[in-house]
């Protein structure tokens, strides 16, 4: 969106600009895996193409959860032995007060086995917003997906928790990543886009999560190339894996053999430019 371009310096006010990118690559001997699709393979999709003048208001909320494993009982923590679970979760709440709106949106929610490349949740946004002349407008958009996914060992004696196994197989997981952005302004062009997956036929098919944000100045065209307000964007991620040999008791801590936590937020306001991607990745 032009953000590689040179910026115009204003002396009258201080600019920033801010490029960033972080990818999140993990892997373990006791992999993170997918869970499977087994009778519901429902999608939902939802397209948005809209101009407002005026107010402008989207609420979105989405929980989707999937086990691989017949007649398991989702309202119940506790996993059988070689259960694996996923849940898919993802919020949107978008306004646009006293100001100028351009809004599109592709939402796409597949619950069937995807491979490697595929993704169960897509969503893309474009966002233009520019207050009315005279007036105080502004723009709220937040706008955040989680992918959590828990597997429980393959040769579990104890299912009380989801580290209980015990001889050799694979070992358990359980763990959490979280993405999104805010933006809270009154000039804005933005992209943004989340990709995940956790649902898959083939257990070597890595479990994913992506975002993308790039903004701008609404009228990229001239030398007004910086939106006006603020924006932050952020990916927090923590997991953890069981050893395949493990004793009964769940919460003893040699239970575990890989623990990892990655939080990252970025913050910009004023006059900003900012474009920035999240990726987290388990191993194939």
């Amino acid at each position: 969106m032009g953000l590689t371009e040179t910026i115009v310096y204003d002396r009258k006010r201080v600019l920033g600009v801010l490029i960033i990118m972080f990818v999140l690559i993990t892997g373990y001997a006791s992999a993170i895996r997918p869970t499977s699709a087994l009778y519901d393979q429902t999608g939902i999709s939802t397209t948005i193409d809209a101009t407002s003048i005026g107010t402008f208001l989207v609420d979105h909320d989405m929980g989707w959860q999937q086990t691989d494993t017949a007649g398991a009982d989702l309202a119940n923590t506790s996993l059988t032995e070689g259960e694996t679970r996923a849940i898919f979760t993802y919020r949107e709440n978008t306004l646009g007060a006293d100001g100028n709106t351009r809004y599109t949106k592709d939402y796409d929610m597949d619950g069937s086995n995807v491979s490697a490349g595929r993704d169960n949740l897509e969503v893309i946004h474009t966002v233009n917003f520019n207050q009315t002349p005279g007036k105080d407008g502004q723009l709220w958009f937040d706008e955040e997906g989680t992918i959590s996914v828990s597997g429980a060992a393959s040769n579990s004696t104890d299912t009380r928790c989801v580290f209980a196994s015990s001889g050799s197989g694979q070992g358990a997981f359980q763990g959490t990543v979280t993405a999104g952005s805010v933006m809270n302004v009154d000039e804005v062009a933005a992209v943004t886009q989340l990709d995940g997956r956790a649902i898959s036929g083939d257990s070597s098919v890595p479990v994913n999560l992506r975002y993308g944000f790039d903004a701008e100045g609404s009228n990229a065209d001239t030398n007004d190339t910086l939106a006006s307000g603020s924006a932050a964007v952020f990916m927090n991620t923590d997991f953890v894996t069981g050893d395949p040999v493990c004793s009964e008791d769940c919460c003893n801590e040699t239970n575990v053999s890989t623990r990892i936590y990655d939080n990252q937020r970025t913050v910009a306001s004023g006059l900003f430019g900012l474009a920035q991607t999240h990726e987290y990745t388990s191993s194939n």
